[in-house]
């Protein structure tokens, strides 16, 4: 894939991993007009990429492009030729790869969640196919990654691609998932162990962990009494007050007789 300007200028290795923090594609108000240019350029080139990639695969909307690239951690391996289009260099290939949080079915028929490096987007140009090209892109990422073909999620395969695992990994049998992602059985017995140069020492990614999902606990109601008791509760009653004998006495009334300590008090 050729393009009007030398791509050799910001593609400086035959695969450059393009992401987030490539210097060109975050943006900078003080950047030198030739990195301004340069980065336009380089915008232009992945969304072209992306576009092309979508209609190989027969997609209405293309799955890369440099947006998305800038608003995620994904990151994309492109394949270069230097010596293409007069010394102007020509693209033969990327493929993007990303952690994703998704829920799989395990062989065991149970409900797993994981977090798996996942193969998002690969093409190859169709005048550079089947030439080796994409076999280096994968094997190129798996090593910067340190992760295995068994231990990928692809995210809907096309039949080239399934071809392309049987033929490169010895990887057949492909277990298509609920959410459309595609693995094989090595998967669950395999890890993933990447790191990330943005997460602290004790927060970077380990191996893939799978949780099982348990059905959601259900609290059962407090029965409160809200009828009336069948027996009525029992006041304590206050004892009678004591009397003054020299107070003015009220009036009678129901309440309790007072007792009069003045009195002697006589014993039969």
């Amino acid at each position: 894939m050729e393009f009007s300007f030398n791509i050799n200028t910001f593609l400086k290795d035959e695969i450059t991993l393009i992401d987030r923090n490539h210097d060109l594609l975050r943006y900078s108000y003080t950047r030198h007009p030739k990195e301004k240019s340069q980065r336009e350029e380089l915008i232009e080139l992945i969304n072209k990429l992306g576009t092309n990639s979508a209609q190989a695969q027969g997609l209405n909307v293309p799955v890369t492009s440099a947006e998305q690239l800038l608003l995620s951690e994904q990151r994309c391996y492109i394949l270069k030729d230097e010596n293409c289009a007069r010394s102007n260099g020509a693209v033969i290939g990327f493929l993007k790869v990303g952690f994703k949080k998704l829920y799989f079915i395990n062989p065991d028929s149970q409900q797993v969640e994981v977090t798996p490096l996942s193969v998002l987007d690969f093409y190859v140009n169709e005048t550079r196919q089947r030439q080796g090209h994409g076999y280096r892109l994968f094997s190129y990422m798996m090593e910067k990654e340190k992760v295995t073909p068994g231990s990928l999620a692809i995210d809907r395969p096309s039949e080239k691609m399934l071809g392309f695992y049987k033929k490169r990994f010895n990887l057949s049998a492909p277990i298509t998932q609920p959410n459309n992602f595609v693995v094989f059985r090595d998967f669950f017995s395999s890890y993933v162990p990447t790191t990330s140069k943005q997460w602290p020492d004790n927060l970077r990614r380990g191996p893939i962990r799978l949780k099982a999902v348990s059905k959601p606990l259900t609290v059962e109601k407090e029965t409160f009494f809200t009828s009336t008791p069948t027996q009525p509760l029992k006041t304590k009653t206050s004892p009678p007050p004591i009397c003054n004998p020299t107070a003015t006495q009220p009036a009678a009334s129901n309440s309790a007789p007072c007792i009069d300590f003045s009195l002697p008090l006589i014993y039969n």
